[in-house]
């Protein structure tokens, strides 16, 4: 049981990582232009071109965005 609750705790961190990266890409990206050298380009125009595929599916687009943000608040605490 020890090693299922070190394996949990990892993959915590490694989400809140991505989760700070992504922030932060974002953040640069709108402050520094679309080629910032560290993140790759275009973060903001990949998020937007997910959220819109996202939106022509309707109501499955809404559980997984409600899901998406039930995951990030439990694990951003």
């Amino acid at each position: 049981m020890n090693w299922i609750s070190k394996i949990t705790s990892y993959l915590n961190k490694f989400i809140e990582l991505g989760v700070l990266l992504l922030g932060v890409s974002v953040i640069a990206e709108i402050l520094f232009g679309p080629n910032v050298a560290f993140f790759g380009s275009q973060v903001t125009t990949n998020l937007i071109n997910l959220l819109n595929s996202l939106g022509e599916q309707g109501i499955a687009a809404l559980i997984i965005v409600f899901a998406v943000i039930i995951v990030f608040r439990k694990y951003l605490r």
